[in-house]
């Protein structure tokens, strides 16, 4: 649960910050669904061609749930697998990936995904440790830090993490290696230019473009969330403003090309699902 940090936290307090990309792509809301109370902590989305997927963060069992277009909880079973700070879910036709890469207090050495088989989620899944080169834990100050994660998506067979950078709001892009059980990562590139912290993405191979959100909040735990578009060579285009949102946590496309964003509940709103379309 980090809402009540990010409450608490000074760093909050900066004011806005420019944004470097093209206008605005413009965002409409399609539609907007409550989500199933046992979800109020939702932290990540994926999409396939027939279902939504999500998880919950830290604090929670290491479930992961089924969502319905109509924002209904279809499915929910048990992983094999520990919930430390989940906050990322991705996949390809035989895998599920979670991260648990949450790391706000930046005082984990070490991170993990877990490598769910899709036909067989309950079976005990395959751990991916990592650590990011030039973390030094022991030295590092809540939330404001750069060694913390919760955006993660597969991109041509690879996964790509997006950091949540505390400290210089620049997100710093790593490529996973799944074939290493352990492996130390170094930022390839950086997106320069997004108005906060980045707390979900999503690749789409059609239109070749990243789409990511996150927020900004103050000290009255109050959040401007934004959506952001990035092309493929890792350049921001386009950024909204989500104005009738909060806590954005994940977000994914759809089959039809639409996007899904998910939000975790906060002391002023539910947790909600949610269908936008990009003009």
């Amino acid at each position: 649960m980090n809402r009540i940090v990010f409450i608490l936290s000074p760093l909050l307090l900066l004011a806005g910050c420019s944004v470097s990309a093209d206008p605005q792509h413009g965002v409409e809301v399609l539609s907007t669904y409550t989500l199933d109370n046992a979800l109020k902590e939702t932290s990540g989305l994926f999409c396939d061609s027939n279902s939504i997927y999500t998880i919950n963060d830290s604090g929670n069992e290491p479930e992961l749930f089924t969502l319905g277009q109509d924002g209904s909880l279809t499915a929910r079973v048990t992983l094999d697998a520990k919930n430390r700070d989940w906050e990322a879910i991705t996949g390809d036709d035989e895998y599920f990936y979670i991260g648990d890469i949450g790391n706000n207090a930046g005082k984990h050495k070490s991170l993990t995904v877990y490598k769910i088989n899709r036909a067989d989620p309950v079976q005990e899944a395959v751990k991916r440790r990592f650590t990011y080169a030039g973390n030094t834990p022991q030295e590092n100050a809540p939330y404001a830090h750069d060694y913390d994660g919760e955006a993660m998506t597969m991109r041509d067979g690879k996964l790509i993490l997006f950091s949540k950078s505390w400290a210089t709001e620049q997100s710093h892009v790593y490529v996973l290696q799944d074939i290493k059980a352990k492996q130390v990562l170094t930022p390839f590139t950086s997106v320069d230019g997004l108005p906060g912290v980045v707390t979900g993405a999503d690749w789409n191979g059609d239109t070749q473009e990243f789409v990511l959100v996150g927020y900004r909040s103050n000290a009255l735990g109050m959040f401007k969330p934004f959506i952001a578009t990035v092309s493929g060579d890792y350049q921001l285009k386009t950024v909204d403003f989500l104005s009738q949102f909060a806590q954005v946590e994940g977000v994914c496309y759809g089959p039809d090309g639409n996007v899904w964003i998910s939000q975790e509940s906060t002391p002023y709103t539910s947790a909600k699902l949610a269908k936008l379309k990009f003009h």
